[in-house]
């Protein structure tokens, strides 16, 4: 017999999971180019999505029953959304991930050749962070020169890596437009880009191999001088 259940209940189910997990601890972890460290990457970007999979199907017919019948499967693409600084550092390290799979090679006449898979396609790691100690920033706005920075979230000074996904194949398929405008004087500069790839596999990590993560050390230092 089906009962509604009961805050007590809840409880429990949540306590048993290790709490409710929160959609703005994360990380992503980009791959370091010849001339880019990815480390800032991961903390510029303010939102990405998951991967997922549909599944494609035909329809057979056996009498007058219809059935969809699963045949293959497609991935689509994954997005990630990063804040642009002053140096275009953020900008710089897609061009150059992009170059690796079209490179110019004459600059006269503008032609350009396309190199092989394994020379831009790299490994993509999304990781799904779990709060340990944190110092409760919500809301918080920061002055940075003439830039004011609103932050929303827990900047915590350690952080578990509880799940990972993992895009196998990678490369950034586009970037965005990047808009200037005049109507706010506060508002960030940012680009999407999106990120083909050829599969992707979740893991979670359990706590026998889940460790304090590089993120603490960078979130940390900003915490502090905050």
């Amino acid at each position: 017999m089906l009962k509604s259940g009961t805050i007590e209940e809840l409880k429990s189910i949540v306590s048993k999971g290790r709490g409710l997990a929160r959609t703005n601890l994360y990380y992503v972890y980009l791959p370091s180019l010849e001339h880019h460290s990815s480390y800032e990457l991961g903390v510029l970007c303010t939102n990405v999505t998951l991967p997922a999979r549909q599944l494609t199907t035909v329809q057979r017919e056996l009498g007058i029953v219809k059935q969809d019948v699963v045949y293959g499967f497609v991935n689509p693409n994954v997005s990630m959304t990063f804040r642009v600084l002053n140096d275009q550092s953020v900008r710089e390290y897609f061009e150059e991930w992009q170059r690796l799979a079209l490179e110019k090679y004459d600059d006269i006449e503008g032609r350009y050749e396309s190199s092989y898979p394994d020379q831009y396609c790299k490994k993509v790691e999304i990781f799904q962070l779990e709060k340990g100690v944190s110092y409760p920033i919500y809301d918080k706005q920061i002055e940075l020169g003439p830039i004011n920075i609103n932050f929303d979230i827990d900047i915590g000074s350690s952080f578990d890596k509880n799940y990972k996904w993992t895009l196998d194949r990678a490369f950034p398929v586009s970037i965005t437009n990047e808009t200037f405008s005049d109507a706010s004087s506060n508002e960030i500069s940012t680009i999407t880009v999106e990120f083909s790839y050829h599969y992707w596999e979740s893991e979670k990590l359990t706590p026998k191999n889940k460790n304090r993560n590089a993120v603490s050390g960078l979130l940390g230092s900003i915490a502090s001088n905050i």
